[in-house]
């Protein structure tokens, strides 16, 4: 089985989560993308921030063996530092890829 494991990081440790996630051997690759997060916690947002009602983060999305998400968020750990990162996983219920050699003929 293979679970999802989303993360929403900061801008600031954006390419400090990517390196240590290019790090880990168990993490064969993952996706990121920009997005605005919007919370309650206002404190935690910059003056431009609260102006705009959002903060601009990176949402990581890695595909991992479950009995690895222990060791996983432990090494993702000092990336957050002092601060929290908000994670959630989900299970995936299947995956794989879609096309391939062209020269592969199609099934009939």
């Amino acid at each position: 089985m293979t679970d999802l494991l989303v993360l929403l990081v900061p801008r600031e440790v954006h390419d400090d989560m990517v390196d240590a996630l290019m790090s880990l051997p168990a993490v064969a690759g993952f996706t990121v993308a920009a997005v605005s997060g919007f919370s309650r916690e206002h404190s935690r947002l910059s003056l431009a921030e609260q102006v705009e009602g959002s903060r601009r983060i990176s949402r990581f999305e890695v595909l991992h063996d479950p009995a690895l998400r222990p060791t996983l968020l432990a090494a993702l750990a000092p990336v957050a530092g002092r601060d929290r990162l908000r994670y959630w996983v989900q299970p995936v219920l299947e995956s794989g890829h879609i096309g391939g050699d062209p020269l592969t003929p199609p099934l009939e």
